[in-house]
Order: C-alpha cells, then sequence, then structure tokens
C-alpha cells in the first residue's frame, strides 16, 4: 500500500499506518521488533502506540523486559482493528477491480457456508450468468455486516432468519433441516432420527463467534426445559475447528444442510427433531441501492426461492 494510502485518516485521530504499526506489535510481541518488520525506528512504533492508547484512554500493551503482551482491551482493540484495515484493503481492491474492468462488483456478506445447498447454488449460478462481476465476499458478525450494509459497504448480507425490515428489504432464499453433528465412532451416528430428549445429557461445543451465538439459544430454547441443563461449551474457533472438536469426542454440534457439504474426520451428521423444524435463510438489501450487479443477484435469488418452495 502507497504511503498516500497509509497517511489517510480513518479517524479523528488515527491512520491506517497507525493501524499497521499496531498490528505489527500485537503479531511480534515486541516494539523492537514490530520496528524492524515495518522499516520504522521502535522510538516511532511507541509514540505511535502511545498516541493510540491516550486517545483511547486505555493501555493496548503490557510493557515488559521480554517484549510487549496485548492486555484485554488490547486483545479487543486489535482484532476489530485488523477487520478494519483487512476490509479496507478489500474495499480498495475491489473498487480498483471495478474501475479497470467497468463491468460492475457485488460486495457481499456472509454468516453461512457455500459448501452445498442453495446459497452455493445461488453463487454458483449468478458467476456462470455473470462472469464479469467481480465478487467481494466477506465473512463476520451479523451486527457488524449489518453496520457495513447500512453505509453501503457491502451490498447485501446473506445469513440465518427472516428478513429484519428494519434493516432494509429482503427475501428467504431457503429453509434447511436441522443436523446433529456427532462422532461417526459412536452409536448414536447410525440412527435415522433423533429427538431433542435423546440428547439432554450430551456436551454441546459452539463457536464464540456468529453463528456460535444463536446456536447455543437454539439449544437452550430446545434442550434448556428437560430437568438437566444443557452443558454448552463456547470456543474461539470457526466452525471447521467445532467440527473438528466433535470429531475428537469433546462433544456435538447442531449444523444446518448447507454445512454438510464438507467432511471431516470421524464426523457424522444425523437429522434431529421433526421434519417442520426448519432454520430460514435470507438476502437483505438497502432498497436505494441502485448497483445492478445486486439487482441481477436478488433476480437471481428471487429464482432459486421459488425452486425451493418458499417463493410463490
Amino acid at each position: 500500500m502507497s504511503k498516500r494510502n497509509d497517511s489517510l485518516e480513518l479517524g479523528k485521530s488515527f491512520s491506517l499506518q497507525d493501524f499497521h504499526v499496531l498490528l505489527a506489535v500485537a503479531e511480534t510481541g515486541s516494539f523492537r521488533k514490530a520496528g524492524q518488520t515495518i522499516g520504522i525506528g521502535q522510538s516511532a512504533v511507541t509514540r505511535r502506540v502511545r498516541k493510540l492508547e491516550d486517545s483511547l484512554g486505555v493501555s493496548l500493551f503490557e510493557r515488559r523486559p521480554s517484549g510487549a503482551k496485548v492486555t484485554n482491551a488490547g486483545s479487543r482493540f486489535v482484532s476489530r482493528t485488523r477487520t478494519i484495515v483487512d476490509d479496507f484493503k478489500a474495499a480498495m481492491e475491489t473498487a480498483q477491480a471495478a474501475g479497470f474492468a467497468g463491468n460492475g462488483h457485488l460486495r457481499i456478506g456472509l454468516i453461512v457456508s457455500l459448501s452445498h445447498g442453495a446459497t452455493r447454488d445461488l453463487f454458483a449460478g449468478f458467476a456462470k450468468a455473470h462472469p464479469d462481476v467481480d465478487l467481494c465476499l466477506v465473512e463476520s458478525d451479523r451486527s457488524e455486516l449489518m453496520t457495513l450494509l447500512s453505509h453501503r459497504s457491502i451490498d447485501v448480507v446473506i445469513s440465518a432468519g427472516p428478513p429484519v425490515p428494519e434493516y432494509g428489504e429482503g427475501l428467504i432464499l431457503t429453509e434447511e433441516k436441522i443436523w446433529l453433528a456427532v462422532p461417526s465412532d459412536r452409536q448414536i451416528a447410525e440412527r435415522d432420527l433423533i429427538s431433542w430428549e435423546d440428547i439432554r445429557t450430551e456436551t454441546f461445543v459452539v463457536g464464540a463467534r456468529e453463528p456460535g451465538p444463536e446456536i447455543h439459544d437454539f439449544i437452550m430454547s430446545k434442550v434448556g426445559s428437560f430437568a438437566r441443563r444443557p452443558v454448552v461449551r463456547r470456543h474461539r474457533l470457526s466452525r471447521g475447528g467445532i467440527m473438528n472438536l466433535v470429531g475428537l469426542g469433546l462433544g456435538v454440534s447442531l449444523v444446518c444442510d448447507h454445512w454438510r457439504g464438507i467432511r471431516y474426520p470421524n464426523v457424522s451428521f444425523v437429522p434431529i427433531g421433526s421434519f417442520t423444524e426448519r432454520v430460514p435463510f435470507s438476502l437483505i438489501w438497502r432498497p436505494e441501492n441502485d448497483n445492478p450487479a445486486l439487482r441481477r443477484f436478488i433476480s437471481l435469488a428471487r429464482v432459486e426461492a421459488k425452486r425451493n418452495g418458499v417463493l410463490s
């Protein structure tokens, strides 16, 4: 990234270069090594980090003779900062690509897997029908994606649940069956169907980020009414990481149908609950967004929704 871009002010007192320095210190665990990594002096690194701390009113690092360790506040700020920097770079690349190609671009926020099901079919159909459109995908939690949507940083969000009118226009793309991910070497993996009461004594493993919290709430609504309160363990892992915990015998987890397109060692998927228990997945977009690529994507989504029987 050029110096001109690095000097662009992202806030009242923060620049992109400040964020680069912050991430370098967090990744190397040292002010000196961070300076060496990005090619500036240690004193300059210290000044920039101190400026961030003074502006925020919190300490981001614990200074030690052995190096620098992020504080609790620093860990959260670093995580968000990394997302901001990555999104900024992605936005620049998307804009530049659209400028050169002249054929449009589409920025999509996701809280779903593209391994199987209606969302995958939608993307495959759109890519085939519109190869000239540059696609930029963003995975994050719902609150951040909705913030990006409201500021037109992305064009559309695809996530679990029905559309929320407060966020914009929307449509239900599909409704999916719920499955239980279990270790393949357990007897329960051979069942044709599992009831909620059957798993009241199981330990559930979920992610700390979405859709983990939603899965946690769903588990509590289905199993929490039994005499024994369900045991739910949260881990700061991706969905793939959670599935590997299942394969290791450390618990079971709920998934929707679109996750079954990925295979994991010693993991089987068994349907759970009644046939009528399904989770809707929706698209939502801002009605004032006149991006032609978005309109073509929505049109194709309507066709897919009709094919799935959720739109007449």
